[in-house]
């Protein structure tokens, strides 16, 4: 048997394995999935899944950050009915397999309402199948465009697609006269949907793509090869599709080597830490991003004043969108109750638009954030700043 094979039968018994559990799972608490989480002890119980360790661990911390602050300003208020929220918190160590696992414990605890996470896009879409047959609302941030080809029922992105990252980029690049563009990226969903919308875009709006080159997520820390053939491919820029900490490590081997390309990104880039591994390595690179934290907006100046006072740190994108993850949904749970169906439904036709701190949301049709447009950023003077022509 080839190897192609051998993987699909064992990806085929993986599935029929979990599928059974679920059954299983539910004959055995009578003959279903619960749909309504329901602890009894006075509590929301609202399930919380990203990386805590391992190399995205920084990401995932803001986020649970964001979701805990959130969940404490609910809960000094009042809660919602009586009833306080508690954040169930599991690790995945970005790991598909671990975000599998941990979604269907997350299935088989009828105690929760709903749940928040993943941050990278493998790990959500390893466990987007699980929550849509336990019917059981997920919120996350996970960019991928493989989730809006998949429309899964019970899962909703807060998040910026990378496809309308990619075209706002892109056309960021041409406009600037950008016209033979080297990809790096990251070799996963993120990654790979990252490259193949800048690839395609740039190639429709008549310009080039001078050749793509992937590196592993925590793993590639030498990336000399990879920029001897860019620097030798008659690349114009570098798109890199990937996290900041990649990011500083390619800015500091660039300046090594001295490359002087212009680098764009999107928001995987947009980091404090970008620039504090980086340093002078990546100013003038350009990202796309939903929001600043120096804009004079009192919504999103008090989240930032409450970030700080309560972490000692300035928020980044990911804690932003998940402290709107969790005020969304309670917003939605005192609307409908506490009925997955009935959150479920609620998010899939919203009566208006959600206004949080990364904007106002609503979903469409492939349960995807809609955004109007981005912010163009730059880093400038050891600070991101909005990109000004």
């Amino acid at each position: 048997m080839s190897k192609l094979l051998r993987k699909r039968h064992i990806a085929t018994l993986i599935a029929v394995i979990t599928a059974f559990g679920l059954f299983l799972g539910g004959c055995g608490s009578g003959g279903g999935s619960s749909t309504s989480g329901s602890s009894g002890s006075g509590t929301l119980d609202i399930g919380w899944v990203a990386p805590l360790t391992g190399s995205s661990a920084n990401d995932g911390q803001q986020m649970l950050n964001g979701a805990k602050l959130a969940a404490k300003e609910i809960n000094d208020t009042g809660g919602i009915d009586g009833k306080k929220i508690k954040i169930v918190a599991q690790d995945d160590k970005a790991d598909p397999k671990e975000a599998a696992n941990i979604a269907n414990m997350f299935a088989g605890n009828k105690n929760l309402v709903a749940v928040l996470g993943n941050y990278n896009s493998s790990c959500g879409l390893a466990g987007a199948p699980v929550y849509d047959q336990a019917k059981l609302p997920m919120i996350h941030v996970g960019t991928s465009p493989v989730f809006s080809e998949q429309n899964h029922p019970y899962v909703f992105r807060i998040s910026v697609t990378d496809a309308f990252q990619g075209s706002f980029v892109t056309q960021w690049m041409y406009d600037e006269g950008h016209k033979n563009v080297a990809i790096i990226y990251e070799n996963d969903d993120y990654g790979r949907g990252l490259k193949d919308t800048v690839s395609s875009e740039m190639r429709k709006l008549g310009g080039k793509v001078a050749g793509t080159w992937s590196y592993m997520l925590g793993q590639t820390r030498d990336y000399t090869a990879i920029l001897t053939d860019v620097k030798n491919s008659g690349a114009d820029a570098i798109f890199i599709g990937g996290l900041y900490t990649e990011g500083a490590l390619i800015g500091k081997q660039m300046q090594g080597l001295g490359i002087k390309l212009p680098v764009y990104g999107t928001d995987g880039l947009y980091e404090e830490s970008l620039i504090k591994l980086g340093g002078s390595a990546v100013n003038g690179w350009k990202v796309s991003g939903l929001f600043l934290p120096t804009e004079n907006d009192p919504k999103l100046q008090k989240f930032i004043k409450n970030y700080q006072a309560a972490y000692k740190s300035t928020p980044g994108t990911y804690a932003a969108l998940d402290f709107d993850a969790m005020n969304l949904l309670a917003k939605v749970i005192k609307t409908v109750g506490t009925s997955h169906e009935k959150i479920q439904a609620y998010l899939v036709k919203m009566p208006g638009p959600f206004e949080g701190v990364t904007g106002n949301i609503t979903f469409n049709d492939h349960h995807d954030a809609v955004r109007k447009t981005l912010k163009k950023l730059v880093v400038k003077n050891g600070e991101w700043q909005l990109f000004q022509k």
